[in-house]
């Protein structure tokens, strides 16, 4: 992270996002930039290399694909109808609060994706491709991007206890905005918090 001499504008610049996935030459890695002024994300942009696709948004001014197409976020309103993606991040409490959201959520959506790139599965959020994308403990270059994405595509950011997301928020959740409290209840209620 680096910021300018007067602290009010911040850069943050994860250049391989999905970096196992980069390493063994699979089409799952993108760079993803976030600018925060005064610790709030104003801008996002993700792009994905391998299918020439560009999504980006400004604080205020809606979420792009490509620059010239709006793109809004899923219209599931079913928690069953959901397809919600998740990543697993390799600490031991991270894989253990993952599976205990897998076995949560997999009786009630329609499906679970990992894919092994949060800039990527935010992305696909924000564009209604993936209804929601969680994980347990995640950086603020793994998600600044995407969370004002899905934000300016009329979609829902927070912690996975329902607060407000912050630059210092680890546990995350993405979602349409429509089953949004809908997976939390099903997370928090298996002790995912």
């Amino acid at each position: 992270l680096l910021s300018n001499n007067k602290g009010d504008w911040l850069w943050i610049v994860d250049p391989i996002d999905g970096t196992t996935n980069f390493v063994h030459g699979m089409p799952l890695c993108m760079p993803s930039i976030a600018v925060a002024y005064k610790k709030h994300v104003v801008v996002g942009v993700i792009y994905d290399p391998h299918r020439d696709e560009l999504f980006s948004a400004i604080r205020g001014q809606g979420a792009y694909l490509n620059q010239e197409t709006a793109i809004h976020v899923g219209a599931q309103d079913v928690i069953g109808d959901s397809i919600v993606a998740m990543g697993s991040p390799p600490g031991t409490e991270s894989l253990q609060m993952s599976l205990k959201g897998v076995a949560a959520l997999m009786p009630k959506v329609r499906t679970i994706r990992m894919l092994g790139s949060a800039a990527l599965m935010l992305a696909w959020v924000a564009c209604g491709r993936l209804t929601a994308y969680w994980e347990y403990d995640l950086s603020s270059w793994d998600i600044a991007a995407g969370a004002i994405i899905i934000e300016e595509a009329g979609g829902r950011f927070t912690d996975l206890c329902n607060h407000p997301y912050h630059l210092t928020t680890r546990k995350i959740i993405g979602s349409n905005g429509l089953v949004h409290e809908d997976i939390l209840k099903e997370l928090n209620e298996a002790g995912v918090t």
